[in-house]
Protein backbone atom coordinates (compact mmCIF):
# COMPACT_ATOMS: atom_id res chain seq x y z
CA UNK A 1 0.00 0.00 0.00
CA UNK A 2 2.80 2.65 0.59
CA UNK A 3 3.89 1.67 -2.33
CA UNK A 4 1.50 2.58 -4.18
CA UNK A 5 0.39 5.58 -2.20
CA UNK A 6 4.16 6.93 -2.36
CA UNK A 7 4.14 6.59 -6.78
CA UNK A 8 0.58 8.54 -6.86
CA UNK A 9 2.16 11.36 -4.38
CA UNK A 10 5.25 11.86 -6.46
CA UNK A 11 2.92 10.96 -9.92
CA UNK A 12 0.99 14.02 -9.12
CA UNK A 13 3.69 16.26 -7.90
CA UNK A 14 5.84 15.41 -11.15
CA UNK A 15 2.72 15.88 -13.26
CA UNK A 16 2.49 19.50 -12.08
CA UNK A 17 6.22 20.16 -12.81
CA UNK A 18 5.54 19.22 -16.10
CA UNK A 19 2.65 20.81 -16.99
CA UNK A 20 3.96 23.98 -16.22
CA UNK A 21 6.75 23.55 -18.78
CA UNK A 22 3.94 22.13 -21.20
CA UNK A 23 1.31 24.81 -20.83
CA UNK A 24 4.16 27.67 -21.05
CA UNK A 25 5.87 25.96 -24.42
CA UNK A 26 2.23 25.50 -25.66
CA UNK A 27 1.55 29.26 -24.93
CA UNK A 28 4.04 30.35 -27.12
CA UNK A 29 3.72 27.63 -29.97
CA UNK A 30 6.69 25.71 -29.18
CA UNK A 31 6.34 22.23 -30.92
CA UNK A 32 6.30 19.70 -28.01
CA UNK A 33 6.92 16.21 -29.29
CA UNK A 34 6.02 14.33 -25.91
CA UNK A 35 4.46 14.75 -22.36
CA UNK A 36 5.59 11.91 -20.06
CA UNK A 37 5.15 10.33 -16.63
CA UNK A 38 7.92 8.86 -15.93
CA UNK A 39 10.95 7.43 -17.20
CA UNK A 40 11.69 4.12 -19.39
CA UNK A 41 9.70 2.08 -21.52
CA UNK A 42 6.62 3.25 -22.35
CA UNK A 43 3.09 1.72 -21.05
CA UNK A 44 0.33 3.85 -22.19
CA UNK A 45 0.69 6.46 -25.07
CA UNK A 46 -1.21 8.27 -27.10
CA UNK A 47 -0.78 10.82 -30.54
CA UNK A 48 -3.17 14.18 -30.32
CA UNK A 49 -2.23 16.20 -32.79
CA UNK A 50 1.46 16.80 -33.12
CA UNK A 51 1.80 15.88 -29.19
CA UNK A 52 2.24 12.18 -27.94
CA UNK A 53 0.82 11.87 -24.00
CA UNK A 54 2.63 8.89 -22.03
CA UNK A 55 3.06 6.75 -18.93
CA UNK A 56 6.11 5.24 -18.43
CA UNK A 57 7.30 2.13 -16.63
CA UNK A 58 9.72 3.80 -14.29
CA UNK A 59 7.31 5.49 -12.20
CA UNK A 60 9.57 8.23 -10.65
CA UNK A 61 10.39 11.25 -13.10
CA UNK A 62 8.99 12.88 -15.81
CA UNK A 63 9.48 15.00 -18.80
CA UNK A 64 8.95 17.81 -21.60
CA UNK A 65 10.36 17.11 -24.79
CA UNK A 66 10.35 19.92 -26.80
CA UNK A 67 11.49 20.16 -30.44
CA UNK A 68 14.33 22.38 -30.90
CA UNK A 69 15.96 22.20 -27.28
CA UNK A 70 18.62 19.56 -28.10
CA UNK A 71 21.01 20.65 -31.40
CA UNK A 72 20.77 18.71 -33.94
CA UNK A 73 23.60 19.54 -37.19
CA UNK A 74 21.75 21.16 -39.86
CA UNK A 75 18.73 21.57 -38.68
CA UNK A 76 16.42 24.10 -36.87
CA UNK A 77 13.10 23.44 -36.27
CA UNK A 78 10.11 26.09 -36.66
CA UNK A 79 9.09 27.76 -33.48
CA UNK A 80 11.66 25.31 -32.35
CA UNK A 81 12.79 25.83 -28.20
CA UNK A 82 16.39 27.46 -29.48
CA UNK A 83 14.88 29.49 -32.35
CA UNK A 84 12.55 31.35 -29.14
CA UNK A 85 13.81 34.81 -27.76
CA UNK A 86 15.35 34.07 -24.12
CA UNK A 87 12.42 35.58 -22.14
CA UNK A 88 10.00 33.20 -23.67
CA UNK A 89 12.53 30.16 -23.21
CA UNK A 90 13.13 31.23 -19.61
CA UNK A 91 9.44 31.57 -19.14
CA UNK A 92 8.91 28.06 -19.92
CA UNK A 93 12.09 26.65 -17.94
CA UNK A 94 10.77 28.49 -14.80
CA UNK A 95 7.41 27.09 -15.18
CA UNK A 96 7.47 23.83 -13.49
CA UNK A 97 9.53 25.38 -10.36
CA UNK A 98 6.90 27.83 -10.31
CA UNK A 99 4.12 25.05 -10.55
CA UNK A 100 5.94 23.28 -7.21
CA UNK A 101 5.58 26.07 -5.67
CA UNK A 102 2.26 27.28 -6.37
CA UNK A 103 0.77 23.37 -5.66
CA UNK A 104 3.37 23.59 -2.20
CA UNK A 105 1.48 26.93 -1.15
CA UNK A 106 -2.34 25.93 -1.93
CA UNK A 107 -1.64 22.76 -0.55
CA UNK A 108 -0.59 24.52 2.49
CA UNK A 109 -3.49 26.60 2.27
CA UNK A 110 -5.86 23.40 2.51
CA UNK A 111 -3.96 21.97 5.39
CA UNK A 112 -4.57 25.35 7.40
CA UNK A 113 -7.93 25.35 6.17
CA UNK A 114 -8.90 21.63 7.34
CA UNK A 115 -7.04 21.35 10.66
CA UNK A 116 -7.24 25.68 11.60
CA UNK A 117 -3.60 25.06 13.17
CA UNK A 118 -1.94 27.91 13.69
CA UNK A 119 1.81 28.04 14.03
CA UNK A 120 2.54 28.83 17.20
CA UNK A 121 5.32 31.34 16.19
CA UNK A 122 2.52 33.00 14.60
CA UNK A 123 0.27 32.85 17.88
CA UNK A 124 0.74 36.12 20.17
CA UNK A 125 0.94 34.80 23.96
CA UNK A 126 -2.74 36.24 24.63
CA UNK A 127 -4.65 34.66 27.43
CA UNK A 128 -8.04 33.12 26.69
CA UNK A 129 -8.48 31.64 30.21
CA UNK A 130 -6.80 30.75 33.50
CA UNK A 131 -7.15 27.39 35.72
CA UNK A 132 -8.54 28.31 38.62
CA UNK A 133 -6.41 25.57 40.07
CA UNK A 134 -3.65 27.58 38.91
CA UNK A 135 -1.05 30.42 41.28
CA UNK A 136 -1.77 32.71 38.36
CA UNK A 137 -5.46 32.69 38.66
CA UNK A 138 -5.26 35.69 41.13
CA UNK A 139 -3.25 37.53 38.89
CA UNK A 140 -3.62 36.86 35.14
CA UNK A 141 -6.44 37.60 33.47
CA UNK A 142 -8.35 36.71 30.04
CA UNK A 143 -7.22 39.06 27.64
CA UNK A 144 -3.64 39.54 29.03
CA UNK A 145 -0.94 39.44 26.54
CA UNK A 146 2.64 38.16 28.25
CA UNK A 147 5.29 40.86 26.75
CA UNK A 148 8.08 38.95 29.28
CA UNK A 149 9.08 36.34 30.84
CA UNK A 150 11.98 36.54 33.80
CA UNK A 151 13.26 39.34 32.16
CA UNK A 152 13.25 37.62 28.44
CA UNK A 153 11.18 39.56 25.55
CA UNK A 154 8.11 37.17 24.55
CA UNK A 155 6.96 37.78 21.12
CA UNK A 156 4.47 34.68 20.70
CA UNK A 157 3.27 31.70 22.29
CA UNK A 158 6.53 29.48 21.27
CA UNK A 159 8.68 31.40 23.22
CA UNK A 160 6.91 31.35 26.31
CA UNK A 161 6.26 27.50 26.46
CA UNK A 162 10.19 27.33 25.31
CA UNK A 163 10.99 29.61 28.43
CA UNK A 164 8.62 27.60 30.54
CA UNK A 165 10.18 24.42 29.33
CA UNK A 166 13.34 25.97 30.77
CA UNK A 167 12.75 27.00 33.73
CA UNK A 168 11.41 22.92 34.12
CA UNK A 169 14.38 21.75 33.10
CA UNK A 170 16.65 23.72 35.16
CA UNK A 171 14.89 23.00 38.41
CA UNK A 172 12.26 24.89 39.49
CA UNK A 173 11.88 25.14 42.78
CA UNK A 174 8.78 26.81 43.44
CA UNK A 175 10.08 30.54 43.01
CA UNK A 176 8.01 33.46 41.89
CA UNK A 177 8.35 34.08 38.26
CA UNK A 178 8.53 38.01 36.83
CA UNK A 179 6.33 38.98 33.81
CA UNK A 180 5.22 41.76 32.29
CA UNK A 181 1.71 42.03 30.81
CA UNK A 182 0.05 43.50 28.18
CA UNK A 183 -3.63 44.58 30.03
CA UNK A 184 -5.97 47.55 28.40
CA UNK A 185 -3.27 48.97 26.28
CA UNK A 186 -0.95 49.18 29.63
CA UNK A 187 2.18 47.21 30.52
CA UNK A 188 2.45 45.95 34.19
CA UNK A 189 4.89 43.95 36.09
CA UNK A 190 3.17 41.37 38.00
CA UNK A 191 4.68 38.07 39.67
CA UNK A 192 3.70 34.40 40.21
CA UNK A 193 4.54 31.01 40.52
CA UNK A 194 3.79 28.16 38.17
CA UNK A 195 1.66 25.35 39.09
CA UNK A 196 2.80 21.45 39.17
CA UNK A 197 1.02 19.56 36.09
CA UNK A 198 1.33 16.26 34.88
CA UNK A 199 4.91 14.57 34.80
CA UNK A 200 6.28 16.52 37.81
CA UNK A 201 6.34 19.44 35.16
CA UNK A 202 5.12 22.85 36.01
CA UNK A 203 2.87 24.83 34.27
CA UNK A 204 1.60 28.50 33.98
CA UNK A 205 -2.26 27.24 34.01
CA UNK A 206 -2.94 29.38 31.15
CA UNK A 207 -4.56 28.32 28.09
CA UNK A 208 -4.00 30.19 24.59
CA UNK A 209 -6.50 32.40 22.49
CA UNK A 210 -5.53 31.05 19.32
CA UNK A 211 -7.15 33.55 16.34
CA UNK A 212 -9.33 32.41 14.38
CA UNK A 213 -8.25 32.67 10.83
CA UNK A 214 -10.16 33.92 7.67
CA UNK A 215 -9.51 33.02 4.19
CA UNK A 216 -6.99 36.40 3.82
CA UNK A 217 -5.01 35.21 7.04
CA UNK A 218 -4.81 31.32 6.02
CA UNK A 219 -3.21 32.60 2.58
CA UNK A 220 -0.74 34.96 4.55
CA UNK A 221 0.27 32.01 6.74
CA UNK A 222 0.24 29.76 3.84
CA UNK A 223 3.29 32.21 2.30
CA UNK A 224 4.54 32.71 5.91
CA UNK A 225 4.89 29.18 5.94
CA UNK A 226 6.27 28.58 2.40
CA UNK A 227 9.38 31.04 2.89
CA UNK A 228 9.79 29.13 6.24
CA UNK A 229 10.02 25.72 4.88
CA UNK A 230 12.18 26.83 2.08
CA UNK A 231 14.58 28.71 4.38
CA UNK A 232 15.09 25.47 6.06
CA UNK A 233 15.69 23.53 2.90
CA UNK A 234 18.10 26.15 1.40
CA UNK A 235 20.40 25.36 4.91
CA UNK A 236 20.12 21.84 4.31
CA UNK A 237 21.44 22.16 0.84
CA UNK A 238 23.94 24.33 2.47
CA UNK A 239 24.88 21.36 4.77
CA UNK A 240 25.12 19.36 1.89
CA UNK A 241 27.80 21.19 0.04
CA UNK A 242 29.98 22.18 3.40
CA UNK A 243 29.98 18.55 4.33
CA UNK A 244 28.07 19.43 7.59
CA UNK A 245 25.43 16.85 6.22
CA UNK A 246 26.44 13.41 4.59
CA UNK A 247 25.23 12.14 1.74
CA UNK A 248 23.97 8.78 3.52
CA UNK A 249 21.47 11.67 4.99
CA UNK A 250 19.81 11.44 1.32
CA UNK A 251 16.57 9.82 0.81
CA UNK A 252 15.13 8.28 -3.07
CA UNK A 253 12.14 7.04 -3.88
CA UNK A 254 12.58 3.76 -1.96
CA UNK A 255 13.21 5.25 1.25
CA UNK A 256 10.51 7.52 0.64
CA UNK A 257 7.86 4.49 0.54
CA UNK A 258 8.91 3.19 4.02
CA UNK A 259 8.90 6.93 5.65
CA UNK A 260 5.50 8.03 3.91
CA UNK A 261 3.99 4.45 4.42
CA UNK A 262 4.25 4.95 8.15
CA UNK A 263 3.47 8.05 8.62
CA UNK A 264 -0.07 7.74 6.48
CA UNK A 265 -0.20 4.62 8.60
CA UNK A 266 0.06 7.52 11.42
CA UNK A 267 -1.72 10.53 9.97
CA UNK A 268 -4.30 9.62 7.31
CA UNK A 269 -4.66 12.34 4.51
CA UNK A 270 -3.78 15.28 7.10
CA UNK A 271 0.20 13.88 6.89
CA UNK A 272 0.06 12.82 3.61
CA UNK A 273 -0.99 16.79 2.35
CA UNK A 274 2.15 17.56 4.60
CA UNK A 275 4.58 15.37 2.76
CA UNK A 276 3.00 16.61 -0.72
CA UNK A 277 4.28 20.30 0.46
CA UNK A 278 7.77 19.38 1.63
CA UNK A 279 8.32 16.85 -1.16
CA UNK A 280 7.20 19.44 -4.08
CA UNK A 281 9.40 22.04 -2.51
CA UNK A 282 11.84 19.81 -2.42
CA UNK A 283 11.56 18.88 -6.52
CA UNK A 284 10.93 22.73 -6.84
CA UNK A 285 14.25 23.95 -4.97
CA UNK A 286 16.44 20.61 -6.48
CA UNK A 287 15.11 21.75 -10.01
CA UNK A 288 16.48 25.39 -9.54
CA UNK A 289 19.74 24.48 -8.63
CA UNK A 290 21.93 25.95 -11.23
CA UNK A 291 23.73 22.23 -12.17
CA UNK A 292 23.32 20.88 -16.22
CA UNK A 293 20.55 19.09 -17.10
CA UNK A 294 18.05 20.42 -14.32
CA UNK A 295 16.02 23.50 -14.91
CA UNK A 296 18.40 25.77 -13.45
CA UNK A 297 21.19 24.59 -15.31
CA UNK A 298 19.43 25.39 -18.38
CA UNK A 299 18.41 29.16 -16.97
CA UNK A 300 22.18 30.08 -16.13
CA UNK A 301 22.78 29.76 -20.18
CA UNK A 302 19.56 31.55 -21.10
CA UNK A 303 20.26 34.74 -17.91
CA UNK A 304 24.08 34.71 -19.61
CA UNK A 305 22.59 34.99 -23.29
CA UNK A 306 20.29 37.74 -21.99
CA UNK A 307 23.36 39.50 -20.66
CA UNK A 308 25.39 39.54 -24.13
CA UNK A 309 27.33 36.28 -23.27
CA UNK A 310 26.60 33.67 -25.75
CA UNK A 311 27.53 29.78 -25.44
CA UNK A 312 28.05 27.59 -28.41
CA UNK A 313 25.01 25.11 -28.32
CA UNK A 314 26.54 22.14 -29.01
CA UNK A 315 29.06 22.77 -25.90
CA UNK A 316 25.98 23.95 -23.72
CA UNK A 317 24.32 20.52 -24.83
CA UNK A 318 27.83 18.74 -23.49
CA UNK A 319 27.57 20.72 -20.33
CA UNK A 320 23.95 18.95 -19.97
CA UNK A 321 24.62 15.34 -20.84
CA UNK A 322 27.41 15.50 -18.48
CA UNK A 323 25.38 16.93 -15.73
CA UNK A 324 22.49 14.68 -16.46
CA UNK A 325 24.81 11.58 -16.43
CA UNK A 326 26.55 12.72 -12.46
CA UNK A 327 22.69 12.98 -11.26
CA UNK A 328 22.16 9.75 -12.31
CA UNK A 329 25.08 8.31 -10.70
CA UNK A 330 23.71 10.21 -7.44
CA UNK A 331 20.35 8.62 -8.29
CA UNK A 332 21.46 5.32 -8.26
CA UNK A 333 23.92 6.37 -5.28
CA UNK A 334 20.87 6.90 -2.90
CA UNK A 335 18.52 4.35 -4.11
CA UNK A 336 21.17 1.68 -3.08
CA UNK A 337 21.59 4.06 0.08
CA UNK A 338 18.06 3.56 0.78
CA UNK A 339 18.26 -0.12 0.12
CA UNK A 340 20.46 -0.41 2.50
CA UNK A 341 18.67 1.56 4.87
CA UNK A 342 15.68 -0.42 4.62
Amino acid sequence: MSIIITVLLLGIIVFIHEFGHFITAKMFHMPVLEFAVGMGPKLISKKVKTTVYSIRAIPFGGFVSIDGMEVETGKEVENGFNTQNPLKRLVVLSAGVFMNFLSGIIALFILFSITGVVSTKDIPAKIKNVSVSAEANNVLQKGDIITSFNGNKINNWQELTKNIIELNTGGYNGQEIDLKVLRDNKEIDVKTKLTSGEGNNYILGVEVDAPKMNPLDRAKLSFLSFFKIMEEMIKGLAGLVTGKVGLNNLTGPVGLTKVVGEAYSSGGFIILLNFFVLISLNIGLLNLLPFPALDGGRIIFVFLEMIGIKINKKLEEKFHIVGFSLLIGLMVFVVFNDIKNF
